[in-house]
């Protein structure tokens, strides 16, 4: 009987930890999406839309995981790069992206929260959410996150069914087939210097004086 008691006790307190380690985590990924939604709107206050966006995307990009990003958008490709090929392109690719961003017209999500559901898979985790945009429309936005040393980050973005994943992974994989690896890196930083210079340009205030933020 003593025994018995003893095992109890034992089961009772491991069942105790699981639930607690079950509560800390949970939220963590819902509240992470939450935080990337409402930063977006949070300055709207700024007038220049160039300046407004390069802030916003400071405000977001720490909830990303470029590098898990980069390396499935590389898809097969990634294995067969050296680590400085790897660290190469996924500066690349978040630099593109961040001018993809802030050349984007529209707001890349909703401002307004609709619905938020979330569901985790022990290090893996997707936020599904509804969001309202500012023409009235509603749009899905399922995000994706992993955890890695104890911290939640975003590695793929599904808008409307599309993947930000595979919609660059699709362009890259026809790229490779008819150029070579540093001819495409050579095309990314050539179009990356286009895109700079063209937000730069549309920043300009009428008196000339340039109101883009690096």
């Amino acid at each position: 009987m003593k025994h018995r008691k003893i095992m109890f006790v034992i089961l009772v307190s491991i069942f105790a930890i699981t639930v607690n380690q079950s509560y800390l985590w949970s939220g963590e990924p819902g509240a992470l999406v939450k935080k990337v939604i409402l930063s977006e709107s949070s300055l709207n206050r700024i007038d220049d839309i160039n300046e407004r966006k390069a802030k916003q995307w400071d405000a977001i990009s720490s909830s990303f995981n470029f590098e898990e990003i980069s390396q499935r958008v590389m898809g097969e490709y990634w294995s067969k790069c050296l680590y400085e090929q790897r660290s190469e392109f996924v500066e690349l690719f978040t630099n593109h992206l961040k001018c993809s961003y802030i050349k984007k017209a529209n707001p890349l999500i909703g401002k307004k929260i609709i619905s938020l559901k979330e569901k985790q898979f022990n290090k893996s985790a997707r936020v599904q959410t509804t969001l309202l945009t500012k023409s009235g429309k509603e749009v899905s936005a399922d995000f994706y996150l992993l955890r890695e040393n104890g911290k939640w980050l975003i590695c793929d973005l599904v808008m409307e069914g599309v993947s930000l994943v595979n919609n660059y992974r699709s362009q890259i994989t026809n790229t490779l087939v008819r150029a070579s690896y540093e001819e495409m890196l050579n095309t990314m930083m050539k179009k990356q210097g286009k895109d700079i210079t063209a937000i730069k340009t549309a920043s300009l205030s009428l008196d000339g004086q340039p109101k883009f933020v690096e």
